[in-house]
């Protein structure tokens, strides 16, 4: 009792002793303690440790009744719950597990990249924050993908990890000669060497003419063109429009936009680009007015680029002097546009809300949930869910990739990934006639981004933000909730049957629950919404859909016959979108081969049938197995449907059935513009709805950023890649899929373009691969058997295999009100 009132009295001593100290001195917690006499805290630290060791002991005993109460099953759902719920939104850190032979480029590794480059006095790079065309600097960087049989002895039989290294774009506008080329830069992290690709697959100096966009061009076209342009026409644009270009238009003011012309239209070694004005409203692409102008882009100093020619009231002009001049003397028709006079929240192009409001009660839309948290995990750049496992990385160039996709510890592909995006528009001015894009010269890497919880993605998504390097974004950077992956139920049965009557009545359904890999890609006006979709019957599925706003130009009764009047002065033209995509597909190895099985029909005779006509007209299947890439390239005839089969002929079931996987592919177009002709062939995997090469390192893209101009002579020329005609039997193979639509533009399409009814897809799913259904393995089943067989209307039971059956929908998300209150940079930067 003494020694506890002792100890009492310390403490008070203590508490009286710690009141006394200065703020600064009780800022510095580890002084009180040392200031007590040596008595006292022996005394303290015995009466502390009995504390600690009691409320230890209280846990544990509280742990144990847990682990008593809770079953297996609860115990393995808290433990998912805790691994799965720290990644409900990562960002990507040097502090990675591992760096594996698919991780992009990191930001250490950029930094020694760009360090090695420039201590090498004759690349004289300068920042990409203040190059200039004439400038040398770097583009890009991004992972150079190992071998892939380097890869496959890593991953599958325990081999050494691949040298790792970097593919580096340089546009070089300092040198002599004006280029681009293309280095391969290793090994990281110790940097040895940076030299240019070898390869004969694609150009890898290639002309200073086809480079890409970058913002070192941009900022060079609004401080040496757009002023000079706005100095002499802002009087006409002003009087046409009531609107002008430049810093001081007011709250009245013009923006521009650039059509790139393709090198299949201009003399060897030209660049030029037509530029059009329109109303800065939102949105831009939906106020386009009739001024266009032409401007030579070909010399490497921006001082000395020029305005050739202008389009203005549907009238070309050879100079922009020739126009203002005959403006002036009144020699020549003139527009008379009023400015928008309505607020912009009223404008027809806006997304404000307006018309008669619905619904008229406020009761939220219905929404998914997950009642016991994720049933996947993302550990790094790798994610599992059921029997699926994959690996992901996000390319600057080509965007996202997919990686070693594994079903059941099998892998079905090596790589899927997407290519390229294409958009053919047709009119009659200028600007708009000359309209081909080829999207990824914009980076696709870099346009996706700002994903939002709860429309782009349901809002208990794992968000994941990505870090690359672009000169267009002034060197490495981090963009937020650039994918999304979440598991969802697409309210469609997967499989189910309802047997009935006395006897034989029974149920048995299961939910089409699926995991759904989401990028959006925001090209300027549109918007491709991008879903990876792994289903549990082991099918990988990829659908695109667009939407955003259309591309319009001025309306005149000549633009009539190449589109849709969606308003007054503006007409929506007809353009052709096409989309390509790469899937290197291995059915229980690399020794694959391609078969199609045709539809085809017969007359059988009715040995049986006394009739005077003794036959009917039945199908058949017709197996043709593909000997070479010529051969196998597929071109889509309505006469002749056909099975896409991909094929192990070296693993068959026990009923002689090759494993295998099939390619079906919904959402086709033809290309209508001819071979060989203008721009097509920067797009020649257009020419096909599939094609089948052999599986080679150098040929790892069917497009390139150069697409957008490089015409003439394509720096990747995919039709090359089938010419040499090799051998596909037996072989590692890759296929190549073209998705594509015609969009005849309609005022419904006002002001945005809905998803519904636009959506593409291609598929890959078992071909008798498996013995049956592996769905048949998802406890997320139901089954009902009635109690008697005998009498099934009195009563059933109901299987759900150990599932639980109560849920309650708990909202674990942060409000977007409150996530966009501090900071709105991940949407909108």
């Amino acid at each position: 009792m003494k020694d506890c009132c002792y100890s009492m009295a310390a403490q008070d001593s203590f508490l009286n002793e710690r009141s006394a100290l200065t703020e600064e001195q009780q800022s510095k917690g580890f002084i009180y303690r040392n200031q007590l006499p040596r008595a006292y805290r022996k005394q303290l630290t015995i009466h502390y440790c009995i504390i600690g060791l009691l409320c230890l002991l209280i846990c544990i005993l509280i742990g144990v009744i847990i682990i008593i109460t809770s079953s297996p099953d609860q115990i393995l759902v808290e433990q998912h719950r805790s691994h799965t719920k720290r990644h409900h939104h990562s960002r990507p850190s040097e502090d990675k597990k591992h760096i594996g032979v698919f991780t992009e480029i990191t930001e250490s590794e950029t930094q020694s990249i760009i360090k090695y480059l420039k201590v090498n006095a004759s690349l004289e790079l300068s920042d990409p924050t203040t190059a200039r065309p004439n400038s040398n600097f770097v583009h890009t960087i991004e992972l150079k993908l190992a071998p892939k049989e380097q890869v496959l002895k890593y991953l599958d039989h325990d081999g050494p990890i691949p040298v790792r290294s970097a593919f580096v774009s340089i546009f070089k506008g300092a040198s002599v000669t004006p280029v681009v080329e293309e280095y391969e830069v290793g090994p990281l992290p110790n940097i040895t060497y940076a030299h240019l690709l070898n390869t004969t697959s694609r150009q890898t100096r290639i002309p200073f003419n086809v480079r890409p966009f970058s913002m070192v061009e941009f900022r060079s076209i609004y401080t040496d063109i757009l002023p000079v342009v706005a100095k002499k026409a802002n009087f006409l644009l002003n009087e046409s429009y009531g609107a002008e270009f430049g810093k001081h238009c007011g709250d009245r003011c013009l923006r521009f936009s650039m059509t790139p012309i393709s090198s299949a239209y201009l003399a060897k070694g030209e660049r030029k680009a037509w530029f059009w004005f329109a109303y800065d409203l939102e949105f831009y692409t939906l106020h386009p007015l009739d001024f266009q102008f032409l401007v030579d882009m070909t010399d490497i100093n921006p001082e000395n680029w020029l305005v050739q020619s202008v389009w203005y009231c549907s009238t070309l002009f050879g100079s922009l002097d020739e126009l203002l001049d005959k403006y002036r003397q009144n020699t020549i028709n003139k527009t008379k546009v009023p400015y928008p006079a309505v607020k912009e929240e009223e404008l027809l192009t806006s997304l404000h809300l307006r018309g008669e409001a619905f619904p008229t009660l406020n009761l939220e839309a219905p929404r998914q949930f997950e009642p016991n948290g994720p049933r996947y995990s993302v550990d790094d750049d790798e994610v599992t869910y059921m029997q699926w496992k994959f690996t992901y990385k996000m390319s600057p160039t080509i965007g996202l990739q997919l990686f070693n996709i594994r079903f059941k510890g099998e892998r079905i592909a090596y790589e899927l990934s997407m290519q390229e995006i294409a958009v053919l528009y047709a009119a009659n001015s200028p600007a708009s006639s000359m309209l081909y894009f080829a999207d990824s010269a914009g980076l696709f890497g870099t346009r996706t981004r700002g994903l939002l919880p709860g429309v782009d993605c349901p809002d208990y998504a794992h968000f994941q933000d990505i870090e690359i390097y672009t000169s267009n974004n002034g060197g490495y950077r981090r963009f937020e909730k650039a994918m999304c992956i979440f598991e969802q139920n697409n309210l469609m049965p997967l499989r189910r049957h309802r047997a009935y009557g006395k006897i034989g009545a029974f149920y048995g359904g299961l939910l089409d629950i699926n995991l759904v890999v989401r990028i959006v890609i925001s090209v300027i006006n549109y918007d491709y919404v991008t879903d990876f979709i792994f289903h549990t019957n082991g099918a990988v599925e990829v659908k695109v859909a667009s939407t955003g706003y259309l591309a319009s130009g001025f309306y005149t009764p000549a633009e009539d016959q190449y589109g849709t009047r969606i308003r007054e002065n503006v007409i929506a033209h007809l353009h052709h979108h096409l989309f390509h995509f790469k899937a290197d597909i291995d059915i229980k190895g690399t020794a694959n081969r391609f078969s199609t099985w045709t539809i085809k029909t017969e007359n059988k005779t009715d040995e049986w049938s006394s009739a005077p006509q003794n036959w009917h007209i039945q199908t058949k299947i017709k197996k043709s197995l593909k000997q070479s890439e010529l051969s196998a390239v597929h071109k889509y005839n309505f006469n002749h449907p056909k099975y896409l089969i991909f094929s192990n002929a070296n693993q068959t079931d026990k009923l002689g059935n090759q494993k295998s996987y099939r390619l079906k592919i919904n959402g086709i177009s033809k290309m209508k513009l001819p071979r060989g002709q203008g721009f097509e062939p920067s797009v020649s995997w257009s020419r096909y709805q599939m094609a089948v090469t052999k599986q080679k390192d150098a040929e790892y893209t069917s497009s390139s950023v150069y697409a957008m101009w490089d015409a003439r002579d394509p720096v990747v020329n995919f039709q090359k890649y089938l010419d040499d005609d090799e051998n596909i039997v037996d072989e590692d193979l890759v296929s190549w899929i073209t998705l594509g639509t015609y969009h005849i533009p309609q005022t419904e399409h006002m002001p945005n373009t809905p998803t519904v009814g636009g959506h593409l897809s291609f598929m890959l799913t078992p071909f008798n691969y498996f013995e049956e259904d592996p769905s048949m393995s998802s406890r997320d089943a139901i089954r009902i058997s009635p109690k008697d067989k005998k009498r099934p209307l009195d009563g059933a039971n109901v299987e759900r295999y150990g599932m639980p059956t109560e849920t309650s929908c708990v909202k674990d998300s942060e409000s977007l009100e409150n996530m966009l209150t501090n900071s709105s940079r991940f949407l909108f930067f």
